[in-house]
């Protein structure tokens, strides 16, 4: 009898334990980013991630959320200098000339690409975009983005009727007019409101869609050149803003023009009237920006397994579930090509409106922190507000230009 209670006890303690995993069994991974605010689209993107265990009970993914993509570069340069670099790092554009470059030569992070060509599913939620631009000439890719970035404009529709602007601006003297009327309603209404903020940033955007790039014709520059002194002349040049004060000041009504994202919706007073619209560039033309920014690396001393759970994660971050997902909550473009973005018409009609407009525009190009080197894009935002204030010439700036 004593025997047959043991029996009994040890098969109950087997059974027990079916349909579990030991902790000798489940896969840990570390995840690294920049989504660490309480902003509604941080939450969001925190919010996919943790759902990644959910749905792979048998992975463990541990976050460290840095509250923007400037401190996930300092991160991770201060968790390589301990030997403690995470199995997953997203980085957005700020690493784009500094940490990617460095975590590529130095073998800090794996190529991804012999995954992606044996998984055919894998292989087609990659953006061509993704592709175009980071997969070096020797056929290696490092890095997978979960969503395409895009510059253009917001403008606040109110102010523009009340300052009898009837149209969107079609070209860059009507877009110069419109700032002027802007000027001149607010001083006869003895308000503090201004077209815009020129900052570094707006003021890339829109150097960006007039030339192209800084490898463009020095007739060119120049032209872009003296069209920003001229705007600068209704608008209010702001050295030190950031895209949150810019935020901020188009919010309370304070600006009529917010150069941005699509997703920058998201963060947009919902009372605001609002519509969206893209630069032209010197040819009169709409220019749609659009870029595949690095995304997600896979750190080189993460083990077997845990490479392939992190591919999982990829995988999971590119599903037409989670793609929809991040549209919905947070705005932003899905990379992967086969979700169709009109399906999800009515989802947010402001948001799909400026997405239509985006694919409309007569040329598409890459938004500047994916086309300029990195020597210009330094030496420009170091001069453009000399220049602005007079104290170094239009000549000078390109000549700056030309020579890096």
């Amino acid at each position: 009898m004593k025997k047959c209670l043991i029996l009994l006890l040890m098969l109950l303690m087997c059974l027990s334990g079916c349909g579990t995993l030991s902790q000798s069994d489940e896969i840990s991974i570390v995840l690294l980013h920049g989504w660490g605010t309480m902003e509604e689209d941080n939450q969001a993107m925190r919010e996919i991630y943790s759902e990644f265990e959910k749905d792979n009970p048998d992975i463990s993914l541990k976050m460290i959320s840095m509250p923007s993509p400037e401190n996930v570069t300092s991160k991770v340069k201060e968790m390589i200098s301990v030997g403690k670099l995470p199995n997953l790092i997203y980085i957005g554009e700020t690493g784009i000339d500094t940490l990617y470059s460095f975590m590529v030569t130095q073998g800090y992070v794996i190529d991804i690409m012999p995954y992606i060509e044996k998984d055919k599913e894998f292989q087609s939620m990659i953006a061509p975009e993704t592709l175009m631009k980071w997969k070096t000439a020797d056929g290696k890719l490092y890095t997978v983005t979960d969503v395409l970035n895009t510059g253009g404009y917001w403008y606040n529709k109110q102010i523009f009727e009340n300052a009898k602007i009837q149209k969107t601006p079609e070209n860059w003297k009507e877009f110069l007019e419109c700032c002027k009327k802007i000027k001149q309603w607010a001083e006869q209404e003895k308000l503090d409101t201004v077209s815009m903020h020129l900052d570094y940033n707006t003021i890339e955007c829109m150097m960006q869609s007039y030339i192209g790039d800084t490898d463009s014709d020095e007739k060119s520059i120049s032209e872009a050149l003296k069209l920003l002194n001229e705007i600068k002349d209704y608008a209010d040049v702001e050295k030190n803003y950031t895209y949150r004060d810019r935020l901020r000041s188009f919010n309370v009504g304070h600006s009529a023009i917010y150069a941005g994202g699509i997703d920058s919706e998201q963060k947009i007073n919902p009372k605001l009237k609002m519509e969206y619209a893209m630069f032209p560039d010197k040819n009169n033309k709409d220019v749609a920006m659009v870029s595949a920014y690095p995304g997600y690396f896979i750190g080189s001393s993460s083990d077997t397994k845990q490479k392939e759970a992190c591919i999982g994660f990829l995988k999971y971050m590119l599903s037409e579930k989670v793609q929809t997902k991040i549209w919905k909550k947070t705005g932003q473009i899905p990379s992967n090509p086969n979700v169709n973005i009109a399906d999800l018409s009515g989802q947010n009609d402001v948001i799909y409106e400026a997405y239509a407009k985006l694919k409309k525009a007569d040329i598409i190009r890459e938004l500047p922190g994916n086309d300029w080197d990195f020597e210009q894009r330094e030496d420009f935002e170091a001069n453009i507000f000399r220049y602005l204030s007079g104290d170094i010439s239009e000549d000078e700036i390109v000549d700056s230009l030309k020579s890096k």
